[in-house]
């Protein structure tokens, strides 16, 4: 929308586009410049004018954190401390300054730090937030500029499995507590997030069953249960009931930083190097794979949709295959 002031004798031009700060332009004749606003609003409609975007990335981060996160069921602590490194980083750059070069330069000083997959979840929150701003709050942008980040070919995905007696040494030096999160993460593959969610009423125990109620895709699934995870979960009950009745709270309390903290203590402590929480997934993921389940019958327990995703799980070792070729 156009409009004219007159000031001092000269003529003030403005143009308001939503999520736009005003565009603004003075002259000396009236008639020039109802030109001038008439020929800014034809290119903006066309996308070839780019006045400035009155939003950081602060703020589009702060908007997307109190809309979309707060009702995506499977929002965890981890997409919380994404958006808080990613303010500290970019935060004061306005949204239409940000650059593919601002976020070469992230994923760069990133890598010195992380892991590339940890590097690309980061960023994909980021884009995640831009094309919400996009799409949803009508923010004209031309790009999203994360699209445009370029990644190493030689980055190959995570595929860290269990090495010989690591399992029995995790097992036998944690606490009770943990040890029986650990097993009932790599009998079940359920994420972090959903495993420090379980509650009581979650377990069938007459049908041997969990339900997973608040996921990453925020899509209910219930998965069964092995005779191993089963008593592990029965053993955390009666271990919480003594200590605070359980019947609406989570059974393992525990933050999940606590929990990523506490068993980078436990693996240092007996030597285990490079494996992380999120590998008992991975583990659990490719055992199912090795007791013959096909790639749907896994896709339901584990709660991948992207099927090329739950692939690069199957880390299949070569001897535990070599009986079933006969």
């Amino acid at each position: 929308m156009g409009s004219i002031r007159v000031r001092e004798g000269r003529y003030q031009a403005n143009v308001r586009r939503k999520g736009y700060a005003t565009v603004t332009k003075t002259f000396t004749s009236r008639e020039v410049a109802k030109r001038w606003i008439k020929t800014t609003e034809i290119a903006i409609e066309k996308g070839e004018y780019s006045p400035k975007i009155s939003i950081t990335v602060a703020e589009m981060l702060d908007r997307y954190k109190l809309i979309c996160l707060a009702t995506h069921k499977g929002a965890d602590a981890s997409e919380q401390y994404r958006i808080k490194l990613l303010k500290n980083y970019f935060g004061v750059i306005p949204l239409c300054d940000l650059t593919s070069a601002h976020l070469a330069t992230f994923r760069d000083e990133r890598l010195k730090l992380v892991q590339p997959q940890t590097v690309k979840r980061d960023l994909s929150v980021l884009s995640s937030a831009i094309n919400t701003a996009i799409i949803e709050w009508n923010i004209p942008l031309k790009m999203n500029p994360v699209s445009k980040i370029r990644w190493k070919q030689t980055d190959q995905p995570r595929d860290r499995r269990f090495e010989d007696g690591e399992e029995s040494q995790l097992l036998s030096h944690a606490t009770p507590f943990m040890a029986r999160m650990i097993t009932v993460s790599v009998e079940t593959a359920v994420r972090r997030s959903e495993l420090l969610r379980i509650k009581r009423s979650h377990i069938n125990f007459s049908k041997q069953t969990l339900e997973i109620g608040l996921t990453k895709t925020g899509k209910p699934r219930t998965i069964p249960l092995s005779s191993r995870a089963l008593k592990a979960l029965t053993e955390q009950l009666r271990a919480s009931d003594r200590v605070i009745p359980m019947e609406e709270q989570p059974i393992f309390q525990i933050t999940g930083s606590r929990l990523f903290k506490d068993f980078q203590k436990l693996r240092e402590e007996i030597g285990i190097t490079d494996f992380r929480w999120h590998d008992l997934r991975h583990e659990a993921t490719s055992r199912l794979f090795e007791k013959s389940l096909n790639l749907m019958e896994v896709a339901s327990i584990t709660g991948h949709e992207d099927l090329k995703m739950l692939k690069r799980y199957t880390h299949l070792r070569a001897e535990d295959l070599v009986g079933r070729l006969g």
